[in-house]
């Protein structure tokens, strides 16, 4: 052994020249400082800092009543003053988005809780067996005869054959658009015959199917899937609505999981694939938007989605200014908005069009409006809303 390490006081084989205080207690030792032996400090009750200087926050230093560390003293904490640092205060700019920028890539990511508050898992497929062809035949049935007559248009004939037989026909080309409807179906059944687990198994088997292929087929989004993609995220918020009757109302929690599961099957995929049926006169989905009273194509602006007609005098436009004039509090920014939230023009316009959206409905409530055109304007809230 080399004589440096057997020269040390602390290093005897008998350990009797430790101290009662240093027992029990972890020494941090190098080669050569013997002398200079550093106690770590003892564990405190601490809370995260969530206002302390730029170091403390991006080194994730805790505060504690101590001057050891972040304990949020200006001009210097005490973190800071220990490592004889430069202290900084404030939070760095977020750097603006350019119109240089480049889009979020569209994706999906499922997470919606089910009746039973179990998570969805994407299923594998299915084995072929009489048994699968019997229940898939009995939910295609259930939705042609029954369930496509539950979506609130009882009085537009053109919606009821798209949903009740323009769709299930393009449903036999594509996977996700079929296991869709089949998912439509077995909810509905779950819903009817809330004492049968079956029916909220087949639920979620189908429900996996659907968002496995989704997924894939939104992956190569063209011109052949862009109208039965939609369509499936079409379905898929339909269910995600149709669940908010199984949410508690008390205490009132806000519906996290319909957000979610809505802004991943909105207005992001809707915008991509406007592009390939924009011009296809054969497209449901642009039969469907176009169709609404409320709402026509923007031929003043290239590559947009929706707008509201604003030069006619059909209905209310649903993204009037005034709209917004009952949630107008809620833009009203705080002293602690302005210093920790980002904020530009684009930001602001997002949530000054959500709010003229949701006070639209309010005022379609007010109005006595007949119900499917509530419905459909709550079903394509994550659509219109930037």
């Amino acid at each position: 052994m080399p004589q440096e390490y057997t020269d040390s006081p602390n290093m005897s084989g008998s350990g009797s020249s430790q101290t009662p205080e240093m027992d029990g207690m972890f020494v941090g030792w190098t080669p050569g400082a013997e002398k200079e032996v550093r106690k770590t400090a003892p564990r405190l009750h601490h809370k995260k800092s969530r206002t302390g200087c730029q170091q403390c926050r991006a080194r994730r230093v805790k505060i504690v009543l101590t001057v050891r560390q972040c304990n949020e003293v200006h001009p210097t904490c005490g973190s800071c003053a220990r490592h004889k640092t430069t202290c900084v205060w404030g939070r760095q700019g977020t750097p603006s988005q350019t119109q240089n920028t480049k889009p979020k890539t569209y994706e999906i990511r499922p997470k919606i809780r089910l009746i039973q508050q179990t998570e969805i898992t994407e299923s594998d497929e299915p084995p072929e067996s009489s048994q699968r062809r019997v229940t898939e035949l009995m939910l295609l049935h259930q939705y042609m005869a029954f369930t496509c007559m539950t979506l609130n248009f009882p009085d537009d004939h053109r919606q009821q054959h798209e949903w009740g037989v323009a769709i299930p026909h393009l449903a036999f080309r594509h996977s996700s658009l079929l296991y869709s409807i089949y998912t439509l179906a077995a909810l509905h059944i779950a819903k009817l015959e809330p004492n049968t687990p079956s029916h909220i198994a087949t639920y979620q088997k189908y429900l996996g199917l659907t968002l496995r292929s989704h997924r894939d087929e939104v992956g190569k989004l063209n011109r052949s899937n862009a109208d039965a993609a939609c369509i499936t995220s079409s379905c898929l918020r339909i269910c995600t609505f149709a669940l908010l009757q199984e949410r508690p109302l008390t205490p009132y929690t806000p519906p996290i999981e319909w957000l979610q599961m809505s802004s991943t099957t909105g207005r992001g995929l809707n915008v991509e694939a406007w592009k390939y049926i924009a011009d296809d006169p054969n497209s449901i989905m642009r039969s469907m938007i176009c169709s609404s009273p409320c709402m026509q194509l923007n031929p003043r602006e290239t590559g947009s989605f929706l707008h509201s007609d604003l030069e006619t005098e059909q209905e209310s436009n649903i993204f009037h200014p005034t709209n917004r004039t009952p949630f107008q509090h809620l833009l009203r920014r705080t002293p602690h908005d302005i210093h920790t939230e980002p904020w530009n023009p684009r930001i602001e316009e997002a949530y000054s069009s959500t709010l003229r959206y949701i006070s639209s409905i309010q005022l379609a409530i007010a109005a006595q409006e007949p119900p499917a055109s509530i419905f459909r304007r709550l079903v394509l809230f994550p659509t219109m809303v930037q």
